[in-house]
Formats: structure tokens, C-alpha cells, sequence
């Protein structure tokens, strides 16, 4: 991430469960969930994107590499080259994981590489962020953890203490997924208050099964994005039943919160 940028337009706001209950953030989520740059996660779990890439599929969950994130890096680093009058680095393999084979602590490959990510996302399109979790899930969230984790390691050799497994909150796609990524050290100050670790959850959800339902969260939000204004309306509190793609998609466009963070899976700024 590129943390210095809009640094001080951002405001930490506790969202309490009656701010994240109004009609107004269930607007915001509904819009952001048909938001066409947003579509290629539903497309992963359907069928008709990135079917290749999956390494590990079952009835709760997809494992794949995050391909969004290294073409980000990869971009940053050819613009990088550009403003400093250099040729723009030819492309390297692709960050599949066929490539990675073969690792070793301190080996070439990675020190070339820098950065290996993968993404987990749930079927369940009730889930959307981590508010939504709760008790009954453990016994996924756990098969999910171990699965992925010795995936991870089979085609790698990354051993699953020097992986770290967290969800953002708030997220940047509504669709409940989980970021596995080595090494870690990637993130800035603002990003404390964005990354849950996986286990973190876990452990939540077993001392109060309604935990995230009831947690009050501070949260690092762009002043002029609609996510803050949606939060510090005031409004009735509604509960949506939205599908990943419900038949009226009429929703208002949606401002990004912040446009150096993200990249969609199309290429989109998000």
C-alpha cells in the first residue's frame, strides 16, 4: 500500500453494531456488492473466472493465488522504473504456484519475487465482511486455516508459521474472503486497525459466538468517501437479504476510499 497518500484525510472512527446496523450502510454494502468492478469475485466462485488458477476447492471455500495483488506490484514497480528514467522491467514468469516449487529459505526465487499472496473465498454469499461471522462457523473457519495452510506449504515448501492468514475489515470487495501471504512486514500504521489475523477470529468466536456482532471497531476511513458518510448518517436500521448479484442493479456509483490501495481483478482501480 501506498500509505503516505491522502495520510491526512483519514479519520479513525469506532463503528459501533447500531452505526454498522443503519439503512444507510446497508445501502453502501448493497451498492458496493453490484458494483460492476466487483463482480470478478462472484465470477471465481461461479465458475466462469480463474478456473485454472484454483489449487484448492471444496463445498465452503476456494483457495487461489491472488493474482490482483502481484499485477499491483508489478505495476508499481514498472511506473517506478518509468519515473526514474529506467527501461520498464520485462515480465517475469507468472506468480503461479508451479513456480514455486522447489523454494528454500533465502533462495533466489523469492528474493526475486519479494511478495506471495493467495486468496481464500467463501461460497456462503451471506457472508460479507467479518461482521457477519459467528459461532457456528468456527468449525470452517478452522478447516479453512489447516486446508489452506497445507496447500500452501505442498506447493511452496513455505513453512505455515512464516504465512500469515488475515481478513480486512473493512473490506475492499464485499464477499467474505481471507488473504494468506508471505512474507509478513508488508503493512503500514493504518492497516492495524484494517487486518484481523484468521486465528485472532477464531479465538473470538469462541469466547462469544455473537463477538462481531456486538464489538464496537475503529476503522481508518477516507473523510470524503461514502463509506464514512454512510457510517455518520443517521438513519433507521435496516438488515439486507442481498444476493452476490440480485436482480436490480441500479445502484449509485461508488467512490473509491482510496485509490492507491487496491486494483481490481479487471484491471479497475478500486
Amino acid at each position: 500500500m501506498l500509505c503516505s497518500q491522502h495520510a491526512n484525510d483519514y479519520i479513525l472512527l469506532p463503528e459501533t453494531p447500531h452505526m454498522h446496523a443503519r439503512g444507510s450502510m446497508a445501502r453502501f454494502i448493497q451498492q458496493e456488492v453490484v458494483r460492476p468492478s466487483k463482480q470478478w469475485i462472484c465470477n471465481i466462485i461461479d465458475g466462469t473466472q480463474e478456473q485454472d488458477d484454483i489449487i484448492l476447492r471444496t463445498d465452503a471455500f476456494i483457495l487461489l493465488p491472488d493474482t490482483e495483488r502481484v499485477n499491483r506490484y508489478l505495476g508499481r514497480q514498472r511506473s517506478l522504473a518509468q519515473q526514474q528514467h529506467h527501461h520498464p522491467p520485462s515480465n517475469p514468469p507468472p506468480w503461479m504456484l508451479s513456480n514455486c516449487k522447489g523454494y528454500r529459505e533465502g533462495s533466489s526465487y523469492l528474493q526475486h519475487k519479494r511478495v506471495l499472496n493467495w486468496l481464500s473465498i467463501l461460497n456462503d454469499r451471506r457472508l460479507r465482511t467479518l461482521r457477519d461471522l459467528r459461532g457456528h462457523h468456527v468449525p470452517m473457519l478452522k478447516r479453512m486455516l489447516k486446508q489452506c495452510m497445507a496447500a500452501i506449504e505442498t506447493h511452496t515448501g513455505i513453512p505455515k508459521d512464516k504465512v500469515m492468514a488475515y481478513v480486512h475489515y473493512p473490506p475492499s470487495v464485499y464477499q467474505l474472503h481471507v488473504h494468506f501471504s508471505y512474507p509478513y512486514g508488508q503493512y503500514c500504521h493504518r492497516d492495524a486497525y484494517r487486518v484481523h489475523s484468521l486465528e485472532g477470529i477464531i479465538n473470538n468466536l469462541q469466547v462469544d459466538s455473537d463477538y462481531y456482532v456486538k464489538s464496537t471497531l475503529t476503522l481508518a476511513l477516507y473523510k470524503q468517501s461514502l463509506h464514512y458518510a454512510a457510517l455518520t448518517a443517521s438513519s433507521a436500521v435496516f438488515s439486507p437479504d442481498a444476493a452476490c448479484k440480485p436482480s436490480i442493479t441500479t445502484a449509485m456509483p461508488v467512490e473509491d476510499e482510496d485509490e492507491s490501495e487496491e486494483v481490481s481483478k479487471d484491471g479497475t482501480v478500486e
